[in-house]
């Protein structure tokens, strides 16, 4: 039997998420100096996916604590994290094929609940891809349109939307 659990990411597997990042998301590269600075500020956020407990990654998510109805710039540094932050923002989730309709979103999505939960945030926020908006939707996230962020959507390609839901 299959089994699919999260770890917390380590430096060493870098290497790895960059070529996942480079596979399911070649129209938006990321330098992964941005993804290695996520880990050192917030690692409780930061995780990678496996299946039997076996090397391969198969899957990572990457989430930190951040500014309600911001959206950090894509491949930049962040800095630091906010002294007071209103949201739980999942930068970035890739599974590949084989991790896909397993139940891992879910997972973690509660895993990261309680993080959340611990920081005394109560909502959730992402940036979904055009091809992703269905899925988070059915997740219940709804979109939030508000001027202020078309001009950052814009780097995510046409039809990405700022969404939000409770957290659990």
């Amino acid at each position: 039997m299959k089994t699919f659990s999260w770890h917390q990411m380590q430096e060493n597997d870098l290497p790895e998420i960059d070529q996942i990042m480079q596979q399911t998301y070649p129209h938006l590269p990321e330098d992964i100096d941005c993804i290695r600075e996520r880990v050192r500020l917030f690692p409780h956020g930061c995780h990678v996916l496996r299946q039997n407990d076996e090397e391969a990654i198969l899957g990572y998510i990457i989430s930190h604590p951040w500014e309600n109805r911001s959206i950090p710039p894509l491949s930049s540094l962040l800095g630091a994290l906010p002294f007071k932050a209103e949201v739980y923002y999942i930068h970035d989730i890739a599974l590949l094929p084989e991790a896909q309709g397993v139940g891992a979103a879910r997972a973690i999505l509660e895993q990261l609940s309680q993080v959340a939960r611990s920081l005394y945030i109560n909502k959730f926020a992402l940036v979904a891809l055009d091809t992703a908006f269905e899925f988070w939707q059915a997740r219940s996230f709804r979109a939030i349109h508000e001027q202020i962020l078309k001009e950052k959507l814009r780097a995510y390609g046409a039809n990405a939307h700022y969404m939000q839901r409770g957290v659990d």
